[in-house]
């Protein structure tokens, strides 16, 4: 992942503590700690560590130990004294240029030669002999003071070296200016090289003047500052607040703007913008909840596997909340699980209220709807699929009608109550039971499910459903009508002739999946007669293999994306995320080989298990930033733009599968439930998208730092849509102060990544005048998919 991800989506949530300015990612010590084991398996697999051995004059740092000679010669050293004060001395100054030999043996063996020379000069000294042998006894007595004495002679005599004058001409020609003493240059100053430092110091002093006026700025800054700390809180913040509201409507934190704010202002001013987000999402479902001011205690409580870890260490910050694991489902307020718990769903409340439509009222007839489909302007479809150039964050969330009115009004507890009570919104005083899965979320979870829904859908719409889904067959056996059908399409198709098939119950993760390449293959898997442990036949699902599919670097890859469903207060609500990410396979893609599952699948669960898993990209992962790059640099002629050319069909097609499900999905509404939903993705050669499967239990697994931006960043989101619209954070009063930390430091509205893609107020009448005629013509038993969901909870 490269520093240009950041800059595509530069809002991602950011966390800072109240007392700590600096701003640090949400999830980084989270996110470290997930994924160091798994990347330190990953390194391993492909390269192995080898510690060689340092030889010891490579070793600077290690201490030299010297022998017993050496400690006799550093002694002799003292005799050189008086041939030092006898030694001509030049005129002029003198400056040390160190050369590159700087190692302690070199100046050892100058000190031997020195000594040599002396040798031959000196006389014997009776007196110094006796007071060498005293200090070498000495010496031996004690090695500590040996090696301090050493140390403190090689000093000395460097420094002597110097002052007495001992020095040797190098090189004539070339440096006539230096001179070596004692394994380092000297070199003799001229006149003009000695103006030009002074010029230099000048200089140097003009620039310390300058910094001095720069810190005197800064010092009647701090006093400006202090002064209008004496102000009025209250004055402050609201002459604080108008300035920002001009701009924009929204709350920005900066360092800059609210300097002058202390902590606990800058707290409250936090706080108002996180009930702000609240407030707009909770009035788009007709309801408020308002914040309590006394602390009541919340119990919740998370299940195994799928990561979590994750999702407890997000409550963390939600210190309202309380884990409680051994609870019983009565007494919980809020339960996090890979699949739906019946029991739990049973316990709670069902909507009571009547649905309230704007827009459009119950005697709309289907020929009204034609009208308004013939008036609307193909602009105006762009315009509400556009992708991150909204004017206001606010945008996303609220449907056009609400934008003026939601952006005009004052941000306090108060006003949010006023407007509650203006527009009979039902205020809220106490939610007892969450769950994170709608009723029926099969219908887009299971795959002949999702089929027939969207297959039903295009057929009332009169859209061409194979444009948005490969060629798919759903069969119960050989005799069955659809196999017929199959027969008749397989044999009409020339050339490469590969098909995919799949179990029509209990798959989930790849397996079950067989890629065929003949009609006998398929013949063979479909005429067997298996049966499921509640009686019924086994079904299958034959769908056409995408024989040409756009390739990344000769490798093949699918394109995972997510969509939230909120079911708050008797309103359905989806919301579309904007960042996503690319999962490659392993091995390059070769049509010839059909049994090689590292080439045609790209599951996390199956691509692991290769010896290449992260040898192209870390964990197997691409950003669609990163996809980008690629296009412009190996398809510039081609002039491919993901955002603009794909990105938007990706999103109508996720609207389309919702719409299919509204009538279906959460037929007894339930009050307060939210699912996160996992896309899968393919492009063909022609760079047209292909909707593969739903995923009820999104892998939240962070095997990739690209997924520890991502998936972090995507459950928060919607915790702050679903949890904590319907449990909102405590008023300001009863936060402990040693809490107050906790409170996102992020903008929370402008950092949301979730786009309203379909709101029941405004699409619901158009789906149940178009299903008004048809008849209940599901294709699968609910009792069938609640044990397909249990079995395939294998973490």
């Amino acid at each position: 992942m490269q520093r240009e991800d950041l800059t595509i989506f530069p809002n991602t949530p950011q966390i800072q503590s109240l007392f700590n300015p600096t701003p640090i990612n949400p999830m980084t010590a989270f996110v470290a700690r997930s994924c160091y084991k798994y990347n330190q398996l990953q390194r391993n697999k492909q390269q192995r560590i080898v510690i060689q051995h340092i030889p010891q004059k490579q070793r600077p740092n290690e201490v030299r130990q010297i022998s017993l000679p050496r400690a006799l010669q550093a002694i002799k050293k003292q005799q050189l004294e008086s041939l030092r004060r006898q030694s001509h001395q030049k005129d002029g100054t003198v400056s040390l240029v160190f050369s590159d030999v700087k190692q302690e043996e070199l100046i050892l063996q100058k000190i031997d030669k020195f000594q040599y020379l002396q040798h031959k000069l000196q006389t014997s000294n009776d007196d110094l002999v006796d007071e060498r042998k005293v200090n070498l006894n000495e010496l031996k007595k004690s090695p500590s003071k040996l090696k301090h004495i050493i140390e403190n002679d090689k000093t000395k005599t460097i420094l002597q070296n110097i002052l007495g004058g001992m020095q040797q001409k190098i090189d004539e020609v070339a440096h006539e200016n230096h001179m070596r003493i004692m394994g380092m240059q000297i070199k003799s100053f001229k006149l003009q090289e000695q103006q030009s430092i002074r010029s230099k110091a000048m200089s140097q002093e003009k620039d310390r003047d300058t910094s001095k006026s720069y810190a005197e700025k800064r010092e009647l800054y701090s006093r400006s500052v202090q002064k209008r700390r004496h102000q009025s809180p209250s004055n402050k913040m609201k002459n604080i607040s108008q300035q920002n509201m001009k701009t924009n409507q929204n709350f920005r934190f900066s360092l800059t703007d609210y300097s002058s704010l202390s902590r606990e202002q800058l707290f409250q001013m936090k706080l108002l913008s996180y009930h702000y987000l609240i407030f707009i999402v909770s009035s788009q479902s007709n309801f408020y909840v308002q914040p309590s001011e006394n602390v009541t205690e919340l119990k919740f409580k998370v299940g195994k596997g799928n990561n979590s870890l994750l999702i407890k260490e997000l409550f963390k910050s939600r210190w309202w909340w309380n884990l409680n694991q051994d609870a019983d489902n009565k007494e919980l307020n809020f339960i996090w699980t890979q699949i739906k718990v019946p029991q739990y769903m049973n316990l709670q409340e069902w909507s009571k209220d009547p649905f309230i439509s704007r827009q459009k009222s119950l005697s709309q007839t289907s020929t009204d709807l034609k009208k308004t489909r013939r008036h609307q302007s193909p602009k105006s479809n762009k315009q509400s699929q556009k992708f991150g150039k909204f004017d206001d964050p606010i945008q996303k969330l609220i449907i056009e009608q609400d934008v003026n009115q939601l952006k005009s009004i004052e941000k306090s507890i108060q006003s949010f109550i006023k407007y509650a009570e203006k527009n009979d919104l039902k205020i809220i005083e106490n939610v007892n039971k969450i769950h994170n899965h709608i009723e029926r979320n099969y219908h887009l979870g299971n795959k002949k499910a999702m089929f027939h829904n969207m297959k039903k859908y295009y057929e009332l719409t009169k859209q061409e459903l194979f444009l948005h889904l490969p060629m798919t067959f759903h069969v119960s056996g050989i005799k069955d009508k659809q196999y017929q059908q199959f027969m008749e399409y397989f044999k009409q198709k020339k050339g490469n002739n590969i098909w995919i098939v799949k179990p029509g119950e209990f798959t989930n993760r790849g397996n079950g999946i067989i890629v065929c390449q003949s009609l006998a293959e398929i013949h063979k898997i479909v005429s067997k007669r298996q049966v499921h442990p509640n009686g019924k036949p086994f079904t299958y699902l034959i769908q056409k293999y995408i024989e040409k599919p756009f390739l990344y670097n000769k490798r093949k890859f699918d394109i995972r994306c997510y969509f939230l469903i909120t079911q708050l207060n008797n309103i359905i609500r989806a919301y579309w995320y904007e960042e996503g990410y690319i999962r490659t396979s392993s091995e390059e893609f070769d049509i010839k080989d059909v049994s090689n599952q590292y080439v045609h699948l790209t599951n996390d669960a199956i691509q692991k298990y290769s010896e290449a898993y992260g040898k192209y990209e870390n964990g197997n992962k691409l950003s669609f930033a990163e996809f980008q790059r690629y296009l412009d640099k190996w398809h510039s002629n081609e002039h491919l733009n993901f955002y603009k050319d794909l990105y938007p069909q990706l999103k109508m097609i996720t609207l389309n599968a919702i719409k299919s499900v509204y009538h279906k999905i959460e037929p007894y509404k339930r009050n307060y439930n939210f699912e996160i939903f996992g896309l899968d993705f393919m492009i063909d050669e022609k760079f047209q998208p292909y909707l593969i499967e739903i995923n009820t239990n999104p892998c939240l697994e962070l095997s990739s730092p690209l997924l520890g931006r991502i998936i972090p960043a995507m459950v928060e989101n919607a915790f702050r849509l679903s949890i904590d619209t319907l449990i909102p954070p405590p008023e300001q009063s009863t936060w402990p102060p040693n809490k107050k930390h906790l409170l996102f430091y992020d903008n929370m509205l402008e950092n949301n990544r979730f786009q309203l893609i379909f709101d029941e107020r405004e699409d619901a009448q158009e789906l149940k005048i178009l299903y008004s005629n048809q008849s209940n013509d599901d294709q699968i038993d609910e009792m069938d998919e609640e044990e397909e969901e249990y079995q395939s909870d294998d973490d």
